[in-house]
């Protein structure tokens, strides 16, 4: 919960509240067609996902490309929530009903 509560103020406004790079920040500077700003990778992309958990840390610590470095801003124990809750995120678009713990699996409604 504290690495999605990090992560939604932190990070969705640019890379979105699903990791796919269309935060508000994202569709309003693509919007203005200023030709400077650079749309964030999706978080879902191989390359990401194939990073080890530390390298994502120093990404948010350091900022890459265009993104700044966040260490004055996040604390360390939440940039490491702010990388797990990443892995969740990911989990959930390949996951399979099987991975879901059985006492929630009975709290989901069928999705169509």
């Amino acid at each position: 919960e504290r690495g999605r509560a990090r992560f939604n103020i932190f990070c969705a406004a640019c890379h979105g509240r699903g990791g796919d790079g269309d935060g508000i920040v994202t569709v309003r500077a693509l919007e203005l067609q200023q030709g400077t700003w650079l749309k964030p990778i999706s978080l879902h992309d191989k390359s990401v996902r194939a990073q080890p958990d530390g390298k994502l840390f120093n990404t948010i610590t350091n900022g890459v490309r265009k993104m700044p470095g966040y260490a004055s801003q996040i604390k360390p124990d939440d940039r490491w929530a702010i990388v797990l809750y990443l892995r969740a995120l990911q989990k959930s678009r390949d996951g399979s009903i099987d991975i879901v713990p059985d006492n929630v699996r009975s709290t989901l409604r069928e999705l169509n």
